[in-house]
């Protein structure tokens, strides 16, 4: 039978997360430190400036379709209402 009040030792999380953080250290260091990281933030930057104005058109979009039926819902219920 296991014992349930001894614990085990179970590194590899450990290591699994000190890899990941490195990685992303040294992605973080490359785009601040060197001149391709530089143009890469530039477009990365550009990128996002657009899907931001892209997304922002679509809700507003959508918030317009969802006014519209709503008004036709209300002047349905007038309508009805006479």
């Amino acid at each position: 039978m296991k014992n349930l009040f001894v614990k085990e030792n179970d590194n590899s999380l450990v290591i699994a997360a000190v890899a990941v953080g490195a990685i992303a250290a040294g992605a973080i260091a490359y785009l601040y430190a060197t001149k391709k990281g530089y143009s890469f933030r530039k477009k990365l930057s550009n990128v996002a400036e657009e899907a931001k104005d892209h997304s922002t058109d679509y809700l507003e979009k959508k918030n317009t379709k969802r006014k519209r039926k709503t008004t036709d819902l209300h002047e349905i219920e007038q309508i009805v209402k006479g």
